[in-house]
């Protein structure tokens, strides 16, 4: 079995994504997601998912990077997958696992990389360059930022019209496709360098009935007819797959001669109705409000200096919401709110004190 390690800072849809895709088998596997941020949403994707997870203080990654390597070693990590990290990678990882650590980007490398080219910076800065094709790359990390050897791209084609949101849409679904083929790659290219190894788990059957990822799609169809999903997803991504011994067998339903054999798990529960399928992930929250109308209002109508923190805050919940902080997105836009409230009621306070103030003025004139 190899084993995976995931770091990721924000809600952890990339992660979710490759668990739900290789716990179903067992060659495969996520043993350890290390977050920088301690209320990540990733925590309670993997909690869910039966997967551990630690979370490592940004004073570590930057002061004691090799509290992270231990723990990578701990876990007899083979490969390090990157999945909405929001941190350059100290020196002392890299050099320790040197060819085995990776990272998606949502652009064709080396176009609109480098330092804080990140999720909707980049949407925008392709749609600023007026590019016609934008997409996915993977690629190994090493000091350069974005710099590392591309070990798979797929690109898109925008159309007439595009925005950044609209790019961000079409950029997801292609992540989550292309980033597990990549891992597999990473993973056979891990092999092929350890000739001392003593059982590949990547064993691409160039003669089995599925082929390559990239063979026909008529060619395709016709052999998943009597393929389970775990057997179809194994050969599309060239895993070979071993499902794991069951006590019993579902019974058979009226539309189907019998159900598919599920492996049993020792991370990952079998999905519940609620949960997503298995190739699929749950859609990002959306943005709480920013309230920003609101803010500029209560600062030039009632009372400047808490409107002016409203604003401030305003500002902070679309930053937060698109650097993958969904939680501190919705703390600033609580912190909006209120001080929206508390301008408003100074304002009101100030016109009802004044008002009695200036009456008193006008009576005393008068009188004289």
């Amino acid at each position: 079995m190899k084993k995976i390690a995931i770091l990721a800072s924000g809600s952890g849809t990339n992660a979710e994504n490759i668990v739900r895709l290789f716990h179903e088998g067992n060659k495969i596997r996520v043993v350890v997601v290390l977050a920088n941020r301690q209320k990540a949403g990733v925590h309670e994707r993997m909690q869910a998912l039966g997967v551990p997870t630690q979370y490592v203080p940004n004073s570590v990654w930057e002061n004691d990077a090799q509290q992270v390597v231990d723990i990578l070693q701990r876990n007899e990590v083979d490969l390090v997958v990157l999945a909405g990290f929001m941190r350059k990678i100290d020196s002392a990882i890299i050099n320790a696992y040197k060819g085995r650590i990776i990272n998606i980007h949502p652009s064709l490398l080396p176009a609109h990389g480098g330092k804080g080219m990140y999720g909707h910076y980049v949407h925008k800065a392709v749609i600023a360059a007026g590019d016609k094709q934008s997409g996915v790359t993977v690629h190994y990390v090493t000091d350069e930022i974005d710099g590392g050897e591309i070990i798979m791209q797929q690109a898109i084609d925008l159309v007439e019209g595009e925005t950044a949101e609209s790019l961000e849409a079409k950029i997801h679904p292609v992540e989550y496709d292309l980033y597990p083929r990549a891992i597999v790659a990473a993973l056979k290219k891990i092999d092929e360098q350890t000739p001392s190894a003593p059982t590949s788990i990547v064993d691409l059957e160039e003669e089995s009935a599925f082929g390559s990822y990239a063979m026909a799609v008529d060619d395709i169809d016709n052999e998943k007819k009597n393929a389970t999903p775990e057997e179809e997803w194994a050969n599309e991504l060239s895993i070979k797959y071993d499902p794991q011994p069951q006590a019993a067998t579902p019974p058979p339903t009226p539309e189907v001669d019998a159900a598919p054999q599920q492996p049993t798990q020792p991370y990952a529960p079998q999905p519940q109705p609620s949960q997503q399928p298995l190739n699929q992930v749950g859609e990002q929250e959306p943005m709480p409000s920013t309230h920003l109308v609101w803010s500029v209002i209560m600062t030039l109508c009632c009372c400047m200096v808490p409107g002016i923190v409203a604003i401030f805050y305003s500002a902070q919940v679309s930053s937060r919401y698109h650097n993958g902080d969904i939680e501190g997105a919705k703390r600033a836009s609580k912190a909006a709110e209120a001080w929206i409230i508390a301008s408003f009621v100074l304002g009101l306070l100030s016109t009802t004190l004044q008002l009695p103030i200036m009456l008193s003025k006008e009576l005393l004139l008068s009188s004289f």
